[in-house]
């Protein structure tokens, strides 16, 4: 079995002896990999740790997947469990600041990480949801105040026909309601992030982890 459970990549900045970083969890979608995230990392502060685990679902040479692309709810909490026991034991792996945890997750990845957010509040501190959505199982967990001063980005495009945006404004809406700050952005794409979306990420995350950079 790989540690944590789940095969992934890392990739650590240089730290002094007992030095803890800070670091961001890089959630891939359906049919992706471990290494599909990484087009992502250009956004991050210098001085963090990057972690991107891969799926358990294998697609047969059509990469891999959190839970099968139906409103399947034991797919989805199995998914579910084998994220939120990776995201607890990197810290332990890893030297790494279990209070600075932030997710990243595209498409289904986003997903993932919204519902881990909303079913394991300290798991993470933030997370940024890009192409992404609330699946239906995680609205048992949408409670008044769950997420009191958690940050959630959010970025999605405007002609996405494989996650339509009134997906992306449910989860906008669902999330505040649970008491994060939200930030959401649109721009005028598929189901991509273009160059705009990117700057506006880093600097969300710039903002996020101050001390990193």
């Amino acid at each position: 079995m790989a540690p944590l459970g789940l095969v992934h990549r890392t990739h650590l900045p240089h730290l002094a002896t007992g030095q803890l970083a800070p670091a961001v969890v890089m959630v891939h979608g359906w049919q992706g990999d471990e290494k599909v995230m990484s087009v992502f990392e250009r956004t991050l502060p210098a001085g963090v740790a990057i972690v991107s685990p891969r799926a358990p679902l294998d697609m047969r040479n059509d990469g891999f997947g959190w839970y099968e692309p139906i409103d399947d709810e034991t797919s989805q909490l199995a998914g579910l469990a084998a994220l939120r026991e990776f995201v607890a034991g990197v810290p332990a792996e890893y030297p790494i600041d279990p209070h600075r945890v932030i997710s990243m997750g595209f498409s289904q990845g986003a997903a993932m990480c919204n519902t881990l957010l909303l079913s394991d509040p300290p798991m993470v501190a933030a997370v940024a949801s890009l192409a992404g959505f609330l699946p239906e199982v995680a609205r048992r967990w949408v409670q008044p105040g769950r997420l009191a001063g958690k940050s959630v980005f959010i970025a999605h495009g405007t002609t996405d026909t494989t996650v339509p945006t009134a997906r992306a404004l449910a989860a906008r809406d669902a999330l505040q309601s649970a008491g994060a700050t939200v930030e959401y952005h649109d721009y005028p794409i598929a189901h991509k992030l273009n160059a705009q979306g990117m700057r506006d990420l880093k600097d969300w995350l710039a903002r996020q982890l101050p001390s990193a950079t």
